[in-house]
């Protein structure tokens, strides 16, 4: 009886602790990572409690928000596994905020004058490219570990690029994003465990498109000269050379476009 007893003690103080929690945090439940990475961007302090596990998986939602947040960032998350469902505290900490606002504002000013008279998405998309290629030289010191750099760094960042003109492929990517943000295209960033690598993507009329600025970067670099064998190529000329979790990306890019469909209709 005593076993008994403590055992609904522990539920009754459980449920209570879950009502206090539910009334005082007002948790969502997401239908999936793509919906709490939105959220947790809107929500106050960047902080959001998630209920179940179609919105609570951690490495999901890190994904999706490494792929449309062109700033370097960490993810808090704290799960509460006496309470009788799945409760995730996520927590959204962003880095390095001073050299990223100035990559905004670098972005902002060379995009529009790298795209200036342009009208068509693709034209701009590639001159884009190609000034990410321009402007950066690949780093193989810190690509070989030469330096003990963690991923916060300047070469891993969209501020590495426009500020510094060296990188690696996660600096590329993330000053691609930014770019494309600045003449109002919706890029990801697509990044593959399997590879150590990563890239970006765009849907434009329903077709999904990749670009390598990496893999367009002469190694040692040559200026002014970009190459183009990884400039808005399809999923189906990228699978020769890459490899990445196609169904999680193309699900991302059809919630992007969901939502960028929902805002139209509406205002």
């Amino acid at each position: 009886m005593k076993r008994v007893a403590a055992a609904v003690t522990a539920v009754i103080a459980a449920l209570a602790v879950a009502a206090g929690l539910f009334a005082y945090f007002q948790p969502v439940r997401p239908d999936s990572a793509y919906e709490t990475a939105g959220l947790l961007l809107g929500a106050p302090g960047e902080t959001l409690w998630v209920i179940g596990e179609a919105g609570g998986d951690q490495d999901a939602v890190f994904r999706a928000l490494e792929a449309v947040v062109p700033a370097p960032f960490a993810l808090r998350c704290a799960t509460y596994p006496d309470l009788p469902v799945q409760v995730t505290r996520f927590t959204l900490e962003r880095r390095g905020k001073a050299a990223q606002a100035q990559a905004e504002l670098l972005a902002d000013g060379l995009a529009h004058e790298a795209t200036e008279g342009m009208t068509d998405p693709l034209e701009k998309l590639r001159a884009l490219h190609d000034l990410v290629v321009y402007t950066c030289a690949y780093d193989e010191r810190t690509a070989r570990g030469r330096d003990e750099l963690d991923g916060f760094s300047a070469p891993f960042t969209a501020y590495g690029v426009l500020a510094e003109g060296k990188a690696v492929c996660a600096g590329y990517a993330r000053a691609y994003m930014l770019l494309a943000q600045a003449v109002g295209l919706d890029v990801i960033y697509i990044t593959s465990n399997e590879m150590d690598h990563g890239w970006n993507a765009v849907r434009l009329d329903g077709q999904t498109y990749f670009i390598d600025c990496t893999f367009d970067d002469p190694v040692p670099d040559m200026g002014q000269y970009a190459l183009h064998d990884f400039c808005l190529v399809t999923a189906e000329t990228l699978r020769r050379t890459h490899t990445w979790d196609e169904a999680f990306y193309e699900g991302l890019l059809d919630a992007l476009e969901k939502k960028l469909k929902k805002y139209a209709n509406c205002c």
